[in-house]
C-alpha cells in the first residue's frame, strides 16, 4: 500500500498521510455510528469531525526527527495532502475525495481482497467474528476498509522500524521481503538497490546507506546484482518475532474486515460472480 503510493504521494509522504489521517479519525472509529456513517467510498469523514494531530505526534510515532515531519508536512500542504490548523495537522476530505486517492483506495481494496482469498485457499485464517455493522444487500464499504488496512501497515511498519532501526530503513527492507517473498525462483530474488530506490521513489544513495545499515545488522545480505536474504537471514531473531506479530496482525486485520462486513461482501459479490459464469 505504501510502497505503491497513496494518491501518488512517496512511500514516506505516504505513510505519513496514513499516520496522520489514522489519528484524525481515531474517535470515529470507535463510533459504530459514523463507521457506517464514513464506510462506503464516497463519505470522507469530514474536517469538522477530525481531530488535529500535532507535528511532534507525527514525528515520535514514525520514529523521524521533528524538522523532517514539519518540513514534509509543509511540502503535503502545498500538494493538497494536508492541513495546519490552530491545534495541528489534519488530512482534509478534500484529498480523501480526490481522484488519486480514490483510485488508489480502489486498487489496494482489489489486492486485499486478493490477499484473503490467497491466505484463506491456503488455511492461513482463522475462524472470523460474524459482521456487526453492515448488512449483504449493501455495498462492500470499501473506505471502511482501507482504514482498516492503513491501521494494519502502520502496525506492520512500527514492528520492522523497532527491528531495522528507522523507518526508511524498514521501507527497503519491506520491499526487499516483497521482492524475496514473492520469488519462484533463487535468481529472482536478488533485488537491485536501483529497483528498491524507484519502487520506494526514494533517493539512490539514500536507499544505498540504510541497505547498508541493514547487512551490518545481518538483515539482508549484497550479493551480484544487489540485495538477497538468506534463510540465516530470515530466521533471525528479529524477524522471526516480525513474522509472528505480523501473522497477528493479519489474523486482527481479517477480524476487523469480517465485523465490518467486508468479507461477507467480497464472498457475495464471489458467489454473484459465479453465478453469472454459469
Amino acid at each position: 500500500m505504501v510502497a505503491n503510493g497513496v494518491g501518488r504521494l512517496k512511500s514516506l509522504d505516504a505513510l505519513l498521510v496514513l499516520a496522520i489521517n489514522q489519528a484524525n479519525i481515531a474517535p470515529l472509529t470507535r463510533d459504530s455510528a459514523a463507521r457506517i456513517r464514513y464506510g462506503q467510498l464516497d463519505a470522507p469523514a469530514p474536517d469538522e469531525e477530525r481531530r488535529p494531530i500535532s507535528v511532534s505526534s507525527i514525528a515520535d510515532s514514525l520514529g523521524i526527527p521533528f524538522e523532517t515531519a514539519r518540513r514534509r508536512v509543509r511540502r503535503l500542504e502545498a500538494d493538497g495532502a494536508c492541513a495546519t490548523w490552530p491545534d495541528g495537522v489534519v488530512v482534509p476530505a478534500t484529498f480523501l475525495a480526490s481522484p488519486a486517492y480514490v483510485q488508489s483506495v480502489v486498487v489496494g481494496h482489489e489486492r486485499l481482497r486478493a490477499f484473503y482469498v490467497e491466505i484463506g485457499a491456503a488455511g492461513l485464517i482463522e475462524p472470523l467474528p460474524p459482521p456487526t455493522t453492515f448488512s449483504p444487500a449493501e455495498d462492500v464499504p470499501i473506505r471502511a476498509a482501507a482504514r482498516l488496512l492503513a491501521d494494519y501497515v502502520l502496525r506492520a511498519s512500527d514492528g520492522l522500524m523497532r527491528q531495522a532501526g528507522d523507518v526508511i530503513s524498514a521501507l527497503v527492507l519491506l520491499a526487499l521481503l516483497g521482492a524475496v517473498v514473492g520469488a519462484e525462483r533463487r535468481v529472482e530474488a536478488v533485488a537491485p538497490v536501483r529497483v528498491i530506490a524507484e519502487r520506494l521513489q526514494l533517493p539512490l544513495e539514500t536507499v544505498r546507506r540504510h541497505a547498508d545499515r541493514l547487512v551490518g545488522q545481518g538483515l539482508c545480505q549484497r550479493v551480484a546484482g544487489g540485495l538477497a536474504m538468506t534463510e540465516d537471514n530470515l530466521s533471525c531473531e528479529g524477524l522471526r518475532l516480525w513474522f509472528a506479530e505480523n501473522a497477528a496482525n493479519v489474523q486482527r486485520l481479517m477480524a476487523g474486515l469480517a465485523e465490518r462486513g467486508v468479507v461477507l461482501g467480497w464472498e457475495e459479490a464471489q458467489v454473484a460472480e459465479g453465478r453469472r459464469c454459469v
